[in-house]
């Protein structure tokens, strides 16, 4: 035998009628396009931490969702923080 009919067969002797999905480890798979650029500086990150860019995506995609409280440190881009001070002071001027 080979190992797919080594598997049939451990699947075969069992009964998976009352099998229930850990909901803790499922998973959904979303599909996304990114640059090469992109693509290759996550590839690298990953491989940094000593990951899959897969379970890299997931981490940076939970702290890009998570609720941000007043206790909360934050990270942001210096041009970010530039463009919203400029629009409140053109906003406070107007």
């Amino acid at each position: 035998m080979n190992n797919r009919d080594d598997a049939l067969w451990a699947l075969n002797d069992n009964d998976w009628s009352g099998a229930e999905v850990d909901q803790s480890t499922a998973k959904v798979v979303h599909s996304t396009r990114l640059p090469p650029e992109v693509s290759s500086r996550l590839e690298a990150e990953a491989h940094r931490r000593g990951i899959t860019p897969s379970a890299l995506i997931c981490e940076l995609v939970d702290a890009g969702l998570a609720p941000v409280t007043d206790d909360t440190t934050v990270t942001v881009r210096a041009a970010d923080l530039r463009r919203a001070i400029d629009n409140v002071i053109h906003d406070a001027a107007a």
